[in-house]
């Protein structure tokens, strides 16, 4: 079988773009040349100096005649009297240019011959052949025309001769006041052209500058969803690009204001609200302890210890949101260091199990046998997943499973919680790790928490580079949180092991 050989198709040639300075020149160049082209085609087609010279052409081919038929008769080598022979070498040359009038005369000046010309007959040759070309009037002729005469030598037989030519003619003069007013219509016909060029090739830029000024004036009054259509490669593209740049950077920067907004109208609403509510039951147990509103002293110190444990919560609650400000400063740090998060795991669940117990939920927990190094904060991500076993108490179905469990794969760790709840909808999924987000049936009085514990976490595993999502099935909710691991912790881990 024959293989066959790809032909690559041809490749499109791309040229450099032009930039906008050199394109503006080279249109001011090509205008400039057609007005010049054009200024020169008018002085020369419609100019005094062209009629002067086609009248000089008119007048070297009458002396062209003059010299040919001067040349025929001195070929027939004829005597002067012999006028036949000279009347039929002329009359032709007459009948073809009926406007040319011939005369012939002898050395005295005696006319032998002529054709029906009264102004050469009345004329001596000797004084036109003093006068050379002297031009007459006549009251036959019009006033604007003239005549000039050709005299050249013939000769004959019997003696010298002469034959003289004489032809009406315009004056070969040109009119300065005529041609200076012919350089100004040309020259301002070639300025019209200029302009009128100019302003047709410099349509699509300026088209484009002001299609450029509406859409900043669109953006000014803030429609930041307006873009400025790019077209072509060269200094307004990249304008029109980077003013869209800039816009899409203003509306984000807007959306993020109003979400930093929304996100304060909602913090004071939350916090005002899950302050006001323990602080409400503060005041509302010590003025009964102040009026002596209580049957017995073991009344009275019920309700002291109702007042400081909800006044733990009240503390606990400030305490939670002064962390989350404090971690989100763009100036927080975390301390490193390479810890088992095997140990770490086992020994929170291990504080957990008696708390899980007695609310009936079994732990079932998942760790590899061999150690699990990474680089983390202990302090910060011990309160991360204190977090998420807190939620998994408080939010768990009686008498159901609590599954953590940690895998490790080439580049990270996945640590997942997992517990029995009320069904949680997908899009309700990513908004619990929003500060002061807490879904509706979990919000009752027989549930504490302030909705910032999943907040202070998602920030701290941010800071770890991390990631922490939710995921439903059913009724079970799993939370994961994947860490990455440093380049040399299998190395490491390879050392402990031997060890």
């Amino acid at each position: 079988m024959r293989s066959l050989r790809i032909i690559p198709k041809k490749q499109r040639v791309s040229f450099p773009p032009i930039r906008l300075n050199m394109r503006l020149f080279l249109i001011f160049l090509i205008c400039l040349t057609v007005a010049v082209i054009a200024f020169f085609i008018i002085i020369f087609k419609y100019s005094a100096l062209n009629t002067f010279e086609e009248q000089q052409k008119k007048e070297e081919k009458k002396e062209k005649i003059l010299f040919q038929l001067t040349d025929q008769l001195q070929t027939k080598n004829i005597k002067s009297d012999n006028i036949n022979v000279i009347a039929s070498t002329i009359k032709p040359i007459n009948n073809t240019y009926p406007a040319l009038d011939f005369l012939v005369a002898n050395a005295k000046g005696d006319v032998i011959f002529r054709t029906n010309n009264i102004h050469i007959h009345t004329k001596n040759v000797r004084d036109m052949l003093r006068e050379k070309l002297t031009l007459y009037s006549s009251n036959n002729r019009v006033s604007n025309t003239t005549y000039s005469s050709f005299i050249s030598p013939v000769s004959f037989r019997d003696g010298l001769g002469y034959l003289i030519m004489d032809s009406s003619t315009s004056k070969l003069t040109i009119n300065p006041a005529q041609y200076n007013r012919q350089i100004y219509i040309a020259f301002g016909c070639s300025v019209l052209i200029f302009i009128l060029l100019f302003i047709l090739c410099m349509n699509p830029i300026t088209r484009y500058i002001k299609q450029i000024e509406q859409g900043i004036r669109r953006i000014v009054k803030k429609d930041w969803t307006y873009s400025i259509p790019v077209k072509g490669k060269n200094e307004l593209s990249s304008l029109a690009t980077n003013i869209n740049w800039m816009t899409e950077q203003l509306r984000q920067r807007f959306e993020r204001e109003r979400e930093v907004e929304q996100a304060k109208n909602e913090l004071m609403t939350n916090l005002s609200h899950d302050l006001r509510t323990p602080l409400t039951s503060i005041i509302g147990y010590l003025r009964l302890v102040k009026d002596q509103q209580y049957n017995n002293e073991q009344e009275r110190q019920h309700y002291i210890e109702t007042t400081y444990n909800i006044s733990l919560k009240f503390k606990n609650l400030v305490d939670e949101l002064f962390e989350y400000t404090k971690l989100s400063l763009s100036d927080v740090e975390a301390q490193f260091q390479q810890v088992d998060l095997n140990g770490v795991l086992y020994q929170l669940v291990g504080e957990y199990t008696p708390i899980f117990e007695s609310q009936d939920l079994r732990v079932h927990l998942t760790i590899p046998d061999k150690p699990t190094l990474a680089s983390i904060d202990i302090e910060k991500m011990v309160r991360v997943f204190d977090n998420l076993l807190s939620n998994a108490e408080k939010y768990s179905y009686k008498s159901s499973d609590v599954k953590i469990a940690l895998q490790k794969s080439l580049n990270q760790v996945i640590v997942s919680i997992s517990n029995e709840t009320h069904y949680i909808e997908p899009e309700e999924l990513d908004k619990l790790f929003e500060r002061f987000y807490r879904i509706d049936k979990a919000r009752s009085s027989t549930v504490s928490g302030s909705g910032i514990g999943l907040a202070i976490a998602k920030r701290i595993v941010d800071l770890h580079e991390g990631e922490i999502w939710a995921e439903s099935e059913g009724n079970r909710i799993i939370i994961y949180v994947t860490l990455p691991l440093p380049p040399d912790t299998k190395e490491k881990e390879t050392i402990y092991e031997d060890l």
